[in-house]
């Protein structure tokens, strides 16, 4: 039937651009069960991202690393903030020459907050900093005073520099053979 919806082919080619937030990860889980339910194998993800929810970058993180099939994510231009955390759950990663990656502490911003709200705000974003620092540490390798300025502000990262702190493998440029249908996601 000709209305019926093909199974993805076995290597499959998708783009993900957007914030991480909830519906990024429905979309992504769902994505992904159809690839591994119809005999997928490899998963090649471009990801452009300035970041979103940690709960829920975290989350992806999780979930990346516990596939069942190959996936490789591609930076084609800016990955920052928890979008980093999603992209160190894949076991290959690449990035192109001119992208960049930001990292930054936790923040939040409450408006109207009595003491309480705010000693609650700040224990969860110990929390949040705690996790996040954990994963950066098990996967980038940066000097000292880098980690020290983590604390404090931005970290850029260019291509060269994320492939040298292990963010991420090599440089190379996203890139489906003529012909490889692509999905977004």
């Amino acid at each position: 039937m000709s209305g019926t919806p093909q199974p993805p082919p076995a290597i499959v080619y998708a783009v993900f651009a957007g914030p991480i937030d909830q519906e990024a990860v429905r979309r992504l889980f769902q994505g992904f069960t159809a690839v591994i339910n119809n005999g997928g194998k490899h998963v090649h993800l471009l990801v452009q991202s300035t970041g979103g929810f940690i709960g829920d970058g975290v989350a992806l993180y999780n979930f990346f690393r516990a596939l069942p099939i190959d996936l490789t994510v591609y930076n084609v231009g800016q990955i920052s903030s928890v979008a980093v955390v999603t992209y160190l759950g894949a076991k290959k990663r690449k990035v192109s020459a001119n992208a960049t990656f930001m990292l930054h502490r936790a923040y939040s911003s409450p408006q109207a907050a009595g003491s309480e709200r705010l000693q609650s705000a700040a224990d969860g974003l110990t929390l949040d900093d705690q996790r996040l620092e954990a994963i950066l540490r098990q996967h980038i390798t940066l000097a000292d005073d880098k980690w020290a300025a983590h604390k404090l502000a931005e970290i850029w990262f260019s291509a060269q520099d994320a492939v040298k702190a292990g963010i991420s493998d090599e440089i190379a440029d996203f890139a489906p053979p003529a012909g490889m249908p692509l999905f977004n996601v």
